[in-house]
């Protein structure tokens, strides 16, 4: 009974590792856009945006919420004479997040994890 007990276990711990994993590579997917969609906005090439995103995961690796990414990003923006709104920065934020979720196979369809439920709480 003990070794029942021991592989519902394991195979709990080793779902929840697949998850957190799909769940990094999601989070890192929606930084990559987020970081396509400045590179659009400075005219910028591929190699810029990829090194601006790889900041942008770094950022997120340690610890930085959306809000002050997003403050962050606006900064850069402005600094390079882009203005654009939180809210505009907001909206493109949720909507890499989405795209991300579903190439990630973790929204919908899945039945594990819902739109809301991917990313902390704002």
């Amino acid at each position: 009974m003990g070794r029942l007990f021991e592989e519902r276990e394991r195979a709990a711990e080793l779902m929840f590792a697949r998850d957190e994993e799909a769940r990094f590579i999601a989070r890192c997917r929606r930084m990559r856009k987020l970081a396509a969609f400045v590179a659009e906005k400075l005219g910028v090439d591929g190699q810029t945006a990829e090194a601006y995103a790889v900041e942008l995961i770094g950022a997120l690796v340690q610890g930085m919420k959306d809000d002050a990414l997003l403050e962050r990003v606006q900064a850069d923006l402005a600094a390079n004479g882009v203005d654009e709104s939180l809210a505009t920065l907001r909206t493109e934020l949720d909507r890499a997040t989405a795209q991300a979720m579903l190439d990630a196979g973790t929204l919908a369809g899945q039945g594990r994890r819902s739109a809301a439920s991917g990313f902390e709480a704002r």
